[in-house]
């Protein structure tokens, strides 16, 4: 391929000038929804699970609550997988509308569940389209937003989970009486944001120049391509194994499975937890402690892009490991009711544990070439859900065999921030700046003892 040819085309494609802010409406919009369509089952955990098991036990409800957070975080590492490769090939704008869609009905069918087992495959169906959605996400904002900028969009996405959180703590506030399936069929507004993706977001500059480099790559016989080219038709997924990406893929992972862990097996017991220490439905105590958990999420992320900046990526990610792991503990084993103690502690444990995650929405696409970018995301990223589910379920059995105690669950799983802590001292450097895409023609490769990122 002439390098005349290839400035030709990066020339023509382009966003237009809001083109960046559609980007970032879209993005985040969908962690918007994300946040609440994925938290509504952690909002009606107990009362869902006591009438579908027919019980009062939290005991039982928490063994069964661990197997629904579980289905529910394999099916986010599912979609992640799945449509992170699909979004590097058929583009971000189309599979975020797909996976947008996906997450929405599917909330609404959680509504008719008549099982446990009905509820876990709905929510496993939900959280493939979720885990899907918020890497697209993040590979959208890091390809139209540049410099730090880009560090304060992320942390002002990442945020946007967290006003998922509180809309659906607001929601069980003002209808939590009216029964748990409500809030599910609520669930299905998102559907309406892919209005809005289909008429604004189009395809980022980046991903338009891949698609067409790879069919130029694929219209050429095998012997005709170079080494590039070669890479642009491989399967992105094998290639995050690579000698060239297996330490980054690897090391993301397990940044990635200490903090989701920790979100997904330690912080989702806090209403249940709240049912518990009340002896009622609690649903003002459960909704206003979470509404503090959130406003402390929210204001770190909108500050989370500043602190990455100042303190760096690996100094951030240890600092909120730590915290994380210290303010759960100090709040599962020192607070006994409902009270202003429990609301600062739950205003601490959401700023801290939202710090990892601005971290990674930051630094994962400075990690990978555009080629395998989303697939990165949605794999390195997103795999720790997978050993989320295994902690929610060992959680569950330590609060089956701890006689239904939420808090001693969650004060020990709570260890795996730790994980976190340990591995920010192993964590790859970066230039700080998402690479574009660059090819050029086999006679200038030739000329140049230099490689080209791709």
């Amino acid at each position: 391929m002439h390098s005349t040819t290839i400035a030709a085309l990066q020339n023509k494609i382009s966003l237009p000038g809001g083109g960046k802010w559609h980007a970032f409406i879209a993005a985040w919009l969908g962690a918007f929804f994300d946040g609440l369509d994925a938290t509504i089952f952690v909002m009606v955990l107990f009362p869902a699970l006591s009438q579908l098991l027919g019980t009062s036990d939290h005991a039982k409800i928490g063994q069964y609550g661990s197997y629904v957070l579980a289905v529910f975080m394999l099916g986010w590492a599912t979609g992640a997988v799945v449509f992170g490769m699909l979004a590097d090939r058929i583009g971000r704008a189309k599979t975020m509308m797909i996976t947008i869609l996906m997450y929405a009905l599917c909330t609404g069918l959680c509504a008719l569940a008549q099982t446990w087992q009905e509820l876990a495959f709905y929510r496993f169906l939900v959280g493939c389209g979720i885990g899907g959605e918020i890497g697209i996400g993040g590979v959208i904002l890091a390809e139209t937003w540049q410099g730090k900028s880009r560090l304060h969009a992320m942390g002002l996405m990442v945020s946007a989970f967290g006003w998922g959180y509180l809309a659906t703590s607001l929601l069980t506030l003002c209808f939590g009486r009216f029964g748990w399936r409500l809030l599910f069929v609520i669930g299905i507004t998102p559907a309406l944001l892919t209005f809005y993706v289909r008429a604004k977001l189009k395809d980022t500059e980046e991903f338009e120049f891949i698609a067409e480099a790879r069919k130029r790559a694929a219209s050429k016989k095998e012997i005709e391509r170079n080494e590039q080219e070669k890479d642009l038709l491989r399967n992105p997924f094998f290639q995050l194994f690579s000698k060239e990406n297996r330490r980054a893929t690897l090391t993301v992972a397990t940044m990635a499975s200490s903090c989701i862990m920790g979100y997904w097996a330690v912080l989702s017991w806090i209403p249940a937890w709240i049912n518990q220490i009340t002896g009622t439905d609690a649903v003002s105590e459960r909704s206003i402690t979470t509404i503090c958990m959130n406003a402390g999420l929210i204001l770190c992320g909108f500050f989370g892009g500043k602190l990455v900046d100042v303190f760096g990526r690996s100094r951030c990610f240890l600092i909120g490991s730590v915290a994380s792991f210290l303010c759960c503990v100090g709040m599962f084993t020192t607070v006994k009711s409902f009270g202003l103690p429990l609301l600062v502690w739950a205003f601490a444990i959401g700023a801290a544990s939202i710090l990892p995650f601005v971290v990674l929405f930051v630094y994962v696409p400075e990690l990978f070439a555009t080629r395998i970018r989303s697939t990165a995301f949605g794999f390195s990223y997103n795999s720790g859900r997978v050993f989320a589910a295994l902690a929610a379920i060992f959680g569950g059995q330590i609060i089956a065999a701890s006689g239904g105690s939420y808090a001693v669950g969650a004060a020990t799983v709570s260890a795996v921030y730790l994980i976190g802590a340990v591995v920010s001292f192993f964590m790859p450097a970066t230039t700080g700046v998402v690479e574009k895409h660059v090819m050029i023609s086999t006679e200038e490769r030739e000329l140049s003892p230099l490689a080209v990122p791709a």
